[in-house]
């Protein structure tokens, strides 16, 4: 099945352009929600008790903070966390993927690049906006300080290198009309996959 990868920084507009493709019967995979739900699972959660410390989880629970406070300023742990983390949220979409019966599937992730996840699709979408507006969507969604936003952005994959790797680039920068440019790479798309059967 042709597989899509859909990523941009914090801020671009995942959530409300992954819900347009699914309003065109497109199924999507927020790797989010699932890495959130690998945390609910003894298994993986004894995994991450043996790299972190025994005292990261108390009655079968995550100590999200601690977690935090030990990834937040140290390459190394955060690295390590997503060594745990990344293969097993791959794996779970490649299975999910195999239940769905449309042309195409979505995986929606801000790090595919940064995850060296590109080679697993056949394209991969990438949702640009100005740092303007993508700091004033998270102050809006998140109640967060400029600081702190900004702080993130400084973290993230470049954005001109994520539209430099990208096969299709989304505006999303609240003057660009947005559906007609979903709608075009929608279309465009399922004439590919019609050309390859």
């Amino acid at each position: 099945m042709f597989s899509v990868g859909l990523t941009g920084g914090i801020g671009s507009g995942k959530t409300l352009i992954s819900k347009v493709f699914q309003n065109f019967g497109v199924p999507i995979f927020y790797t989010d929600i699932e890495a959130k739900k690998l945390y609910q699972d003894p298994s993986f959660l004894q995994q991450i008790a043996q790299t972190f410390g025994e005292d990261i989880i108390e009655n079968n629970q995550l100590q999200n903070q601690k977690l935090a406070n030990i990834v937040f300023n140290n390459p190394q742990a955060l690295k390590q966390l997503n060594t745990l983390t990344h293969p097993k949220v791959l794996e779970l979409y490649k299975q999910w993927q195999t239940k769905q019966t449309t042309p195409y599937t979505i995986l929606e992730s801000a790090i595919i690049f940064e995850s060296n996840w590109q080679q697993h699709f056949d394209c991969i979408i990438n949702i640009s906006t100005s740092i303007e507006v993508a700091i004033r969507r998270v102050q809006e969604r998140d109640n967060l300080n400029k600081e702190r936003i900004q702080e993130r952005i400084n973290n993230q994959y470049p954005s001109h290198k994520r539209e430099e790797l990208s096969q299709y680039n989304i505006k999303h920068d609240d003057k660009t009309m947005l559906l007609p440019q979903i709608i075009a790479i929608h279309k465009d798309i399922l004439t590919q996959i019609n050309k390859t059967k």
